[in-house]
């Protein structure tokens, strides 16, 4: 739980000031890392390790899905770039 953010690990579903954010698994999967280590900075590397497991696509997919959770989650925003590192949610 961040804020008005919460997660439901199990059911893979989320929602933001009780609005559900409909978000895919890997989605899911990708904020519940980032959940995980907020306040700090989750490199691309680890989120492939951590949530692209059995065979890692390029870092571009990262970005990519960062960039869904971004818009799903709306304003303000929570997850910040760390430019030439990775991302922080919080």
């Amino acid at each position: 739980m961040l804020g008005d953010v919460v997660l439901d690990v199990d059911a893979k579903a989320a929602t933001r000031g009780g609005r559900d954010l409909d978000l895919t698994a890997r989605e899911a999967e990708l904020l519940e890392f980032l959940l995980l280590n907020q306040g700090g900075v989750v490199t691309r590397q680890q989120a492939l390790g951590e949530v692209w497991t059995g065979g890692l696509p390029n870092l571009n997919v990262v970005d990519r899905y960062v960039a869904y959770l971004r818009s799903k989650l709306g304003d303000p925003p929570l997850i910040s770039t760390v430019r030439g590192v990775g991302f922080k949610l919080g």
